[in-house]
């Protein structure tokens, strides 16, 4: 059985009427969800890796649970996992997202199994920082969600790369800052793990890691062109990635917006 998903990244959603780099996010947003309409499946879940807002705020919070409710398809019931990104602030997340109330600003990862293939959702994300790390204690829990069952093996999404085509001074920003300790624990574990998604990058990448593929997204909002120079530069266009699981393996479409 084929299982086909859908893998989003850096929405970057602001309230309404605000623009980012005279870019609409909203109006971003609208295009890909109306893309995602046109295809002629439904997928069985949805991910998104990572900065769901751009500024952390309520309002910003409030705008991405209208996006989750389009996402979730037109019976409302295809999941929906999403991961935190540096933009993301995790206790106003909780809040407005999740309905919990704390203010709890710790790590927010959990699991999810669909049709048999178990979703690890990661926190990448570090509180004030750009760059992201898991930590020892995010990557042990990780350790032994990947020994618990899936009989169509383990997707592992995170916010921050592991692994990028790109200039070595960038690297700093977006790779994460602990990936060697997660491969070796993939590694450990390359046969039950399908692949890893990530985002943060704002364009697609792909790479072997840890015995399986690595993938990014290509973002939402826009794209970036990481070999313009000491600094990267903003390129028109969305896009998200299709993707198949079928027995031989993970396949990844980029689907591009103009």
């Amino acid at each position: 059985m084929t299982i086909t998903f859908l893998h989003l990244s850096d929405l970057h959603l602001v309230p309404p009427g605000r623009l980012l780099a005279g870019i609409d996010p909203a109006r971003r947003m609208q295009g890909v969800l109306a893309r995602i309409e046109q295809l002629d499946f439904s997928p069985a879940f949805v991910v998104v890796s990572g900065d769901l807002t751009d500024d952390g705020s309520t309002e910003s919070y409030e705008v991405v649970k209208g996006v989750l409710q389009d996402l979730r398809g037109e019976n409302k019931d295809t999941p929906v996992l999403l991961a935190l990104g540096n933009h993301d602030d995790r206790a106003t997340f909780r809040c407005v997202i999740l309905g919990e109330e704390g203010g709890d600003q710790g790590p927010c990862h959990y699991s999810q199994v669909i049709d048999g293939l178990r979703v690890i959702m990661l926190d990448s994300s570090v509180p004030g920082e750009v760059g992201g790390a898991l930590g020892a204690s995010q990557l042990a829990w990780l350790e032994d969600e990947l020994q618990k069952p899936a009989p169509r093996g383990i997707l592992i999404v995170l916010h921050h790369p592991c692994r990028l085509a790109g200039p070595a001074h960038h690297y700093p920003m977006f790779i994460l800052r602990d990936a060697d300790d997660l491969e070796a624990i993939v590694a450990r574990h390359r046969d039950r793990v399908v692949g890893i998604l990530a985002g943060h990058s704002h364009q697609l990448n792909s790479a072997p890691f840890g015995g399986t593929v690595h993938v990014t997204a290509p973002a939402v909002l826009y794209q970036l062109d990481y070999f313009a120079g000491a600094q990267f530069t903003p390129v028109p266009g969305s896009g998200f990635n299709l993707c198949q699981l079928d027995d031989d393996g993970l396949i990844v479409h980029p689907v591009l917006l103009r």
